[in-house]
């Protein structure tokens, strides 16, 4: 009977310190993106870069050869993300810039500027968040705009160099579906469509040469 008691006592103990440790990680994972978001809006992007998980710097850097030097058919079978930020980051940079870039560059100067890389979409805040292996990953729901919360969409945090770091490309794919359906027409390619929003986005005439390569 003791014995029984004791193995309850120790489960309600370790249910206790289980659940007070995933509480720190949220509270960890909650503070590094306010931190994140302070750097963000004062426009300081090298600081902001300390609070990015190495995947996004991936994720560019896989980017990288098709925005130098895919054409309009290579960048019509790129997913939407990938579509548009070659497009935006064609549109933003010249040749010689985006032949000797790099995606800390990239994703350093959209914070000086206090956007998202490559027209990523902007997340304001982050609401509920889930620890999927402690210690290593979670996710969390993210606000897009001013009080509107996607629960589909959710933003991955990763821990790296002994702190929490967000993944800013890791909601892309769940988001892609809603882009893709702009760039579906007979009479023009993917990456027509994708021009003609990005020239709306930006509210300027962009010619059709953005969508050959920038290296030849």
């Amino acid at each position: 009977m003791n014995a029984v008691w004791l193995i309850g006592v120790f489960g309600l103990v370790l249910l206790s310190s289980c659940g007070e440790s995933l509480n720190k990680q949220r509270a960890e994972i909650r503070a590094s993106f306010s931190e994140f978001s302070q750097a963000f809006y004062a426009r300081r992007g090298e600081e902001a870069l300390r609070y990015v998980s190495q995947r996004t710097f991936d994720y560019y850097d896989r980017l990288l050869p098709h925005l130098r030097n895919a054409d309009e058919r290579g960048l019509s079978d790129l997913p939407p993300f990938a579509l548009f930020a070659c497009l935006s980051l064609r549109h933003k940079y010249d040749s010689e810039d985006l032949a000797t870039t790099n995606s800390r560059r990239i994703v350093q100067e959209a914070f000086d500027s206090m956007t998202f890389p490559g027209g990523a979409p902007h997340f304001l805040d982050i609401g509920e968040i889930l620890i999927r292996k402690s210690g290593e990953e979670a996710v969390a729901t993210v606000f897009l705009a001013p009080g509107e919360k996607h629960g589909d969409a959710l933003v991955s945090f990763v821990w790296e160099g002994g702190m929490w770091k967000v993944d800013l490309t890791s909601i892309f794919a769940v988001l892609s579906p809603q882009l893709e359906q702009y760039l579906k027409d007979p009479a023009a390619s993917r990456a027509q469509r994708a021009l003609h929003y990005l020239q709306i986005h930006e509210n300027d005439r962009i010619g059709g040469e953005i969508l050959q390569p920038v290296t030849r």
